[in-house]
């Protein structure tokens, strides 16, 4: 029936073909998605982390400059950082304010601080 339909030159795919070209395609969509999911989750940590790092220099170079620390962020917008960095995912940066253990730092939402 096969070779009657290419001698006949019929042309189109028969409805099995079409099922495993869909198999395939499935198969591959499925191995491909958590490698991806992956790498964009990976991208945003190293995002927030080089903000993260951008914001701490631009910190400890206020409070060598200064003799104080920052109150909070916006005081080191425009001489120190051009701009605050957003988050990769919409929000903004926290900061925290330096206490009598600890120096003054930025968080991300990730979970991360620097």
């Amino acid at each position: 029936m096969c070779i009657n339909r290419f001698l006949n030159n019929e042309r189109g795919f028969t409805l099995t073909e079409l099922m495993v070209v869909a198999v395939i395609i499935g198969i591959l969509v499925a191995v491909a998605m958590p490698v991806f999911l992956n790498a964009t989750s990976n991208t945003k940590l190293k995002t927030c982390m080089a903000s993260l790092r951008l914001m701490d220099g631009a910190i400890q170079t206020y409070g060598a400059d200064n003799q104080v620390d920052p109150a909070s962020l916006n005081d080191l917008v425009p001489l120190y950082i051009k701009e605050i960095p957003s988050e990769p995912e919409g929000g903004s940066y926290s900061f925290i304010p330096s206490t009598s253990l600890a120096p003054p730092y930025a968080e991300c939402s990730i979970g991360h601080s620097y």
